[in-house]
């Protein structure tokens, strides 16, 4: 098993079906699976060091993915991972994704992570795997909504 960064957009359409799975379990009205499969299809060409697509194999077969970035203002010292998926039920490949975040924020001299959770389980591997490496991840005070004109 092993994670790597993704650099050629050609690739990304091995993901397809798996990004459409994700898509579909997030769930809001402002992604659209085309719109999500563009997102990481830019950030793999054109990211150059400030943005990453990661994803994880076993041999010939995909297991998860992640993308994150540095953030911008008025954030200070903040790596932040958007988006991460494993469609199988073993902890390592998110452990791994977790690595490679880990090694983003050090090569930006970030020492805060963000992230966003696709439910409460996620955000408890998550948590766990950071712990194991010395991070502690505490949920914030942030509440995510979405609004529309009736």
């Amino acid at each position: 098993m092993e994670a790597l960064r993704i650099t050629n957009p050609n690739w990304l359409g091995v993901l397809g079906p798996q990004i459409k799975t994700f898509e579909e379990k997030i769930s809001l009205p402002t992604i659209t699976y085309e719109t999500l499969f563009t997102y990481f299809s830019r950030t793999i060409q054109f990211g150059g060091d400030s943005t990453e697509f990661w994803v994880v194999m076993d041999g010939d077969e995909n297991l998860a993915f992640a993308h994150w970035f540095v953030c911008g203002l008025p954030h200070r010292g903040v790596v932040f991972c958007d988006f991460i998926y494993s469609w199988n039920r073993m902890r390592e490949p998110v452990e791994m994704l977790l690595d490679g975040f880990i090694e983003f924020g050090k090569k930006h001299r970030a020492p805060i992570y963000k992230g966003t959770a696709l439910n409460e389980s996620v955000f408890r591997v998550f948590r766990k795997a950071a712990s194991k490496r010395g991070i502690e991840l505490n949920k914030t005070k942030l509440i995510d909504f979405i609004g529309r004109k009736k």
